[in-house]
Order: structure tokens, then sequence, then C-alpha cells
């Protein structure tokens, strides 16, 4: 099963402008996403270096990653992909 991880930060415009939109397409994919806030140690160990950062993880193995804004379709495709 894909889990995925929203890294992000109260701070980045970016990241606030996402949120509902991939919140919509999770929940048109029946996934659910964790929303991971700067700082913390997920950062560093996933080696995330920009937010927003959207991450597949499967296995406990990275399946996936989205960086920066994205259009829905991307989203959406992504979803896809990693499911």
């Amino acid at each position: 099963m894909t889990s995925y991880l929203l890294f992000s930060s109260p701070a980045c415009v970016p990241c606030q402008r996402m949120k509902p939109l991939i919140a919509q397409e999770s929940i048109a994919a029946d996934v659910t996403v964790t929303d991971v806030v700067a700082p913390d140690d997920l950062f560093e160990v996933l080696d995330v270096t920009g937010v927003p950062t959207l991450m597949a993880m499967k296995d406990g193995r990275e399946a996936g990653r989205l960086v920066g804004m994205k259009s829905q379709a991307d989203l959406v495709q992504f979803f896809e992909e990693t499911a």
C-alpha cells in the first residue's frame, strides 16, 4: 500500500495554495496524505530540500516525488502512477 507525505511550511505561500488541491485530489484517489510540517526530522532523513513536496512511499521506500506548485492534472497523474 502506498502512503503519501506532504512536506510543507506554514510560511510557504505555495504550500498553502496546494493543500486544498491535494486534499481534493487525495479524496478522489481514495488515498490519505499526511502533512509533515517544517521543522521535522523527516525533512533531513528523506532529503527534502524544498516545499511543497508531495512524496509517495511504498514498503518504506520512495516511490515518487512532486516538488513545487503543480496542476490538478499533475496531481491526478501522480496519484494514478504511484497507487
